[in-house]
């Protein structure tokens, strides 16, 4: 086995991935949450994520291996935060299973691509969404 499986994950990096769509929504939470929280922030679940945007976005195309590792490790960051950081455990629940949600999306993503191992996400697409819109 290679790592990661997918040299460009689905042959372009500015593809529609779900990793986006969970670590923009993750941000989303963590802006809420600190807005909740005026004397508060959530700096390293949103650091966290920002590494994992950053190692898909600009170093997988061109370093894969490096770029496949920033992006999990950037997510693993952030679900360390949310159960070790106690700006999370001071947050409102539903905030934090948001959140939690939100990151196990982008994950779902980055473990297809890393390892090429067959998710939940991309069972649903594949199997419901895609006809829809191809």
């Amino acid at each position: 086995m290679t790592f990661p499986a997918q040299r460009l994950p689905d042959g372009n990096i500015l593809a529609p991935h779900h990793l986006y769509i969970g670590v923009l929504a993750a941000y989303i939470v963590c802006w809420v949450a600190s807005s909740r929280m005026p004397k508060r922030e959530a700096w390293a679940t949103v650091t966290a994520l920002t590494v994992a945007l950053f190692g898909f976005l600009f170093v997988w195309p061109d370093y894969p291996a490096t770029g496949a590792l920033l992006t999990l490790s950037g997510i693993v960051g952030a679900l360390l935060a949310m159960v070790f950081r106690s700006f999370w455990s001071d947050s409102a629940s539903d905030l934090r299973l948001a959140a939690l949600f939100c990151v196990l999306i982008a994950l779902d993503d980055a473990v297809s691509h890393s390892f090429g191992v067959w998710t939940p996400l991309n069972w649903f697409w594949h199997v419901y969404l895609i006809h829809l819109v191809t």
